[in-house]
C-alpha cells in the first residue's frame, strides 16, 4: 500500500484541529490547510459536497537534513496529510514517505523516510481515538 489511512469518530474539523496539535508535538507545523470543497465552491462548482482538507506539513530541521542528502527529495516536500469524509466517516491519511522516497534509491534517504513515517504515523494514531 502506498498510503497509511485510519478512521476516526471525530468530525473533519475536529480531526484537523487535533492533528495540528499532534503534529506540533513531534515538531511538524502545518504550512497550508487547503479546503478543497471551499475552493471548488469559490470557483463555481457548487455541486461538489465532499469534504477534503489537505494539510501540507513540514519539520524544518528534518527537511534541511534530508535535502542535504539528496536535492531531488524536494519533489516530495512538504509532506501531505489528508482529512476527509467518506461514506459517513472521517478518514485521516497520508502517502507513506517510505514509498515516495524509495524512488530516490539511496540507503540514507530510505532510512530517513522510515523515521519520518514512524513519527507521522504516531501523530496520526494519537488523533484517531
Amino acid at each position: 500500500m502506498f498510503d497509511y489511512t485510519v478512521t476516526t469518530h471525530k468530525s473533519v474539523d475536529e480531526a484537523v484541529e487535533a492533528l495540528t496539535h499532534s503534529l506540533q508535538e513531534v515538531k511538524f507545523g502545518v504550512l497550508w490547510d487547503f479546503d478543497v470543497k471551499e475552493t471548488l465552491h469559490q470557483k463555481g462548482f457548487d455541486d461538489f459536497d465532499q469534504t477534503y482538507r489537505i494539510l501540507e506539513v513540514c519539520n524544518p530541521k528534518a527537511a534541511k537534513e534530508v535535502l542535504g542528502m539528496e536535492e531531488k527529495v524536494s519533489y516530495f516536500l512538504p509532506c501531505k496529510v489528508v482529512v476527509y469524509e467518506s461514506e459517513g466517516t472521517t478518514k485521516i491519511g497520508m502517502p507513506k514517505p517510505t514509498v515516495l522516497l524509495s524512488y530516490i534509491e539511496k540507503e540514507e534517504v530510505t532510512q530517513f523516510a522510515q523515521d519520518i513515517e514512524e513519527t507521522m504515523v504516531k501523530a496520526i494514531d494519537q488523533v484517531k481515538s
